[in-house]
């Protein structure tokens, strides 16, 4: 698809062009949900391990100064590195890489499982359940999303028709992989741990010092919230561009979504929303991280849907593609993607279907209120903003 629409938008641009321009407000609608939800899961992993390592100090505060000082930051327009990020994509990869290792090690010394080959490390008919497996499944789309990002740096990329592919498929293979390898060693290092850990939000404090590793939650703490902190602050910051540029184009009230500070020269009122939004949603969701991480998850599932959807709208029904590769390639897996992003959904938690369906109903009379009962055609958003 990225090779078909060579523009920003990812599926939002997909499902507009090869589904029908409503549809595509829609999904863009709810990718906005997803935007504006982003910011909470940075916030919300920062406070929860703040609170485990420092048990004095409550998690709602550290999400409540976390978010203002993103807010802040945005407001004066302060920008963070690339290099920044690099150095701490840069970490957390070394630090992956040094968990793999350790886990390898206690276990050749006879730790955990004892070997490197055990099939329960990967199923295990005693804890096997479907349900839970789904219901993971669900928030590890959120895990995923990385690849769909790729798709908005369309336009910035030379043949994007030959290198956009390649770049998306090999991040879906390369992060899978280390997915796969790290939990498989994790598990054969501390194979108990399903029995054992007593707060699954913060489990991974509880695995090191299992394996004689202490020190390394403190590795870990330092590296993974200073990596929540960056990915909080550039999601309140595309949050707010993208209000704004759909403020500025008249989609949603530009009185006050395409304002911007005179003083700071940044859309103030939209950095506000972006922050306080997730902040309060954080809040309630301060002994619950799953939920929390569901709500972003439904975006994400129901984004994929549609674009499998729009495979198939685009090369079968518009172009009417035959043959048996076609088969393959535009209705077959379409098919079982959807099948498979279908079970996920129905295993997310309650609370994300309701939000997600109020805030679907919301988009969907607001458009026909635009479009003057869907005679019209629906502005078009600006995910590149």
């Amino acid at each position: 698809m990225v090779r078909e629409f060579p523009v920003a938008g990812s599926a939002y641009i997909y499902v507009n062009r090869s589904i029908n321009p409503h549809v595509g407000f829609i999904a863009g609608w709810i990718m906005l949900l997803d935007y504006l939800l982003l910011p909470m899961a940075g916030f919300l992993l920062l406070g929860i391990y703040g609170h485990e390592y420092f048990p004095q100090i409550p998690a709602m505060l550290i999400v409540v100064v976390v978010a203002a000082v993103c807010a802040i930051l945005n407001i004066i327009g302060a920008r963070v590195a690339s290099m920044i990020d690099t150095i701490i994509i840069a970490a957390q990869l070394i630090f992956t890489a040094a968990t793999i290792i350790v886990c390898i090690v206690y276990v050749c010394g006879g730790g955990g499982a004892g070997t490197l080959f055990s099939s329960t490390a990967i199923y295990n008919p005693e804890t096997f359940g479907f349900s839970k497996v789904m219901h993971a499944a669900a928030i590890l789309c959120l895990s995923f999303v990385g690849f769909d990002a790729v798709t908005t740096m369309v336009e910035e990329v030379k043949n994007p028709d030959k290198v956009m592919g390649k770049a998306i498929m090999l991040i879906v293979a390369g992060a899978g992989i280390l997915f796969f390898i790290t939990a498989y060693v994790m598990n054969l290092a501390w194979p108990e741990g399903i029995w054992k850990i007593q707060d699954p939000d913060t489990g991974i404090f509880e695995f090191y010092p299992a394996i004689g590793y202490g020190w390394m939650t403190d590795v870990f703490f330092v590296v993974d919230n200073c990596a929540s902190f960056i990915c909080s602050l550039a999601a309140v910051g595309a949050g707010s561009r993208i209000l704004y540029g759909m403020g500025r184009d008249n989609i949603i009230p530009k009185q006050f979504f395409a304002s911007v500070s005179p003083k700071f020269n940044t859309p103030v009122k939209n950095i506000l929303l972006t922050t306080i939004l997730p902040m309060i949603i954080g809040m309630a969701c301060v002994n619950n991280l799953s939920a929390a991480l569901d709500l972003v998850s439904f975006g994400v599932i129901v984004g994929f849907i549609l674009v499998n959807v729009s495979v198939f709208s685009l090369f079968w029904v518009k172009r009417k593609e035959r043959g048996g590769a076609a088969v393959i390639k535009y209705v077959i897996l379409p098919l079982i993607s959807v099948a498979f992003l279908v079970f996920a959904f129905l295993f997310t938690g309650a609370g994300a279907k309701i939000i997600g369906a109020v805030w679907t109903v919301l988009g969907i009379i607001y458009l026909g209120i635009k479009t003057k009962g869907f005679k019209e055609l629906p502005p078009e958003m600006g995910f590149d903003e």
